[in-house]
């Protein structure tokens, strides 16, 4: 079955035009409505009824569905800052924004409920509880939504997020020009999306860094620093592509009597949960995740006046925050 996409790429019109001559509206000609009706008919494409209910209900509200696990705020406190921004802007237009637990396991059933209860005109949806099927869901029924975080490659969703490969670049580039060259990668495993998309950044900038991959976790961040200070030749500065590794790493430092600085250079990204708490305080690569909620919320609103809007795109620009632990290799 075709989507409404898919049909406008065929008739060579936009979507919104397909929308309108399938719902019979006055301001497109009769022949151009035929003609996208003889074209959506061969294509077997179909409005969805459910979704066009869902996108003419006027709710004034939007769900937010994420992953709210036990420990979910320490874990990942950035979730709970792009919550703020993104309430932030949908209230300046009158939107309540409701905050709902889901998995992988049970988005799919969440959403088909959210629709056909008709309780929302729009989601946004952590990019950790989004899957194929999902993809599919959205992209066929045309649901205003704006996913947080960069989905699959090839996956058909309007989203936004952080440029973590420009982060990656961003962190390198700054070790390489205090004089750093034997560098090491501290990472998640390959799944970790935004790890790998960190430690690409890296490379661009010092193809040479050694990479070590663990649990994205302190004990794991521990261990990893103990296995390369085990090296015949120590790595004059470290990456971490995350806080609960860094302060693994820190720990592992601190144990073997190293001082961050003096004896090696450590550099992460983002400032919570630990980056602003460590002694010494973490040179980082961040951004503003709030801000990042509040381009969340407005371009949900304009999905939800335009639902034919496909958003892709990088949002906020990350910052280098120079703190004590990156200096000059001696």
């Amino acid at each position: 079955m075709a989507t409404i996409r898919e049909v406008a790429q065929e008739a060579g019109v936009a979507i919104s035009t397909v929308s309108k001559a399938m719902n019979g509206s006055y301001t497109i000609s009769e022949e151009q409505t035929k003609n996208i009706r003889k074209i959506a008919a061969r294509m077997g494409y179909t409005p969805n009824a459910r979704a066009q209910t869902f996108a003419r209900q006027a709710t004034r509200s939007a769900v937010f569905l994420t992953c709210l696990d036990r420990n979910a705020a320490f874990e990942n406190p950035h979730m709970f800052e792009i919550i703020s921004g993104a309430q932030s802007a949908l209230r300046q237009k009158g939107y309540a924004l409701i905050l709902q637990h889901c998995d992988y396991k049970d988005i799919c059933a969440t959403v088909r409920d959210i629709m056909d209860s008709k309780r929302a005109d729009g989601l946004l949806i952590h990019a950790s509880v989004v899957t194929h099927e999902l993809s599919l869901l959205l992209s066929r029924s045309e649901i205003p939504h704006i996913v947080i975080g960069k989905p699959e490659a090839g996956q058909r969703l309007c989203w936004i997020d952080n440029n973590n490969r420009l982060s990656g670049e961003i962190a390198a580039r700054h070790l390489y020009e205090l004089g750093h060259r034997n560098v090491a990668f501290i990472g998640g495993h390959e799944s970790d999306r935004i790890s790998e998309d960190r430690l690409i950044g890296v490379k661009s900038e010092l193809p040479h860094t050694t990479i070590l991959r663990g649990d994205s976790t302190i004990e794991e961040g521990k261990r990893i620093t103990a296995e390369l200070l085990r090296l015949p030749k120590r790595p004059q500065a470290l990456v971490c592509a995350n806080n609960h590794l860094a302060y693994g790493c820190l720990t592992a430092l601190q144990e073997a009597k190293l001082h961050v600085l003096a004896d090696i250079s450590l550099i992460t990204f983002d400032d919570y949960p630990f980056a602003l708490y460590m002694r010494p305080a973490l040179t980082t690569v961040s951004i503003d995740v709030y801000e990042m909620g509040i381009q969340a919320g407005k371009l949900l609103r304009s999905c939800i006046k335009k639902p034919e809007m496909q958003i892709q795109s990088f949002t906020t620009v990350p910052v280098l925050v120079k703190r004590a632990s990156t200096a000059a290799p001696n």
